[in-house]
């Protein structure tokens, strides 16, 4: 199972900064591949960090069982992925609005210094970037974690066999 576990982080990590840095960028409307390979590997950097350190599974399962859900049910899925939602997305979103809002401010102080007058150049404010990009990757997380967790499960099972302990 501590394999599975291992693969499974690395697959969600990947999969998540895949998607949130993609949608991030698109959704800007400011997408350059450069840019986005940067943020693509600092996220997946993060989102593999995270899954290291912090057991978002074991929790997921723990406030399951709290609630008195059953393993294997809708319910159960949809609170551990709500639980993993919570400890990953809103931290590659910060990273990424972050880094974008630095790339913006950096264009903008470039802008002034070759002569472009201050008016035509945009005002950026970090807490909306930041409050808007979160509620899309908020929803867009949720979804790809709904769906792609228990698909990377089943595959990787299939794969490698485990030996389950017997339920007390």
């Amino acid at each position: 199972m501590r394999k599975i576990g291992l693969i499974m982080n690395i697959l969600m990590g990947v999969s998540l900064s895949f998607a949130l840095s993609l949608c991030g960028l698109l959704f800007s409307g400011h997408f350059q591949t450069k840019a986005w390979l940067v943020s693509f590997a600092l996220s997946t950097i993060v989102s593999l960090l995270i899954g290291f350190c912090i057991p978002v599974h074991k929790i997921g399962c723990a406030l399951c069982e709290k609630m008195g859900l059953k393993e294997r049910t809708m319910p159960f899925h949809c609170v551990d992925s709500l639980v993993s939602d919570i400890f990953y997305t809103p931290i590659i979103t910060l990273l990424m609005v972050g880094y974008a809002f630095l790339g913006a401010k950096k264009g903008i102080e470039m802008a002034l210094a070759n002569g472009a007058p201050a008016a035509s150049l945009p005002q950026l404010h970090f807490m909306p970037m930041f409050g808007h990009s979160l509620l899309i990757s908020m929803i867009i997380g949720y979804v790809l974690i709904w769906i792609l967790q228990p698909l990377y499960l089943k595959i990787l099972l299939a794969k490698i066999p485990v030996e389950m302990p017997p339920k007390q």
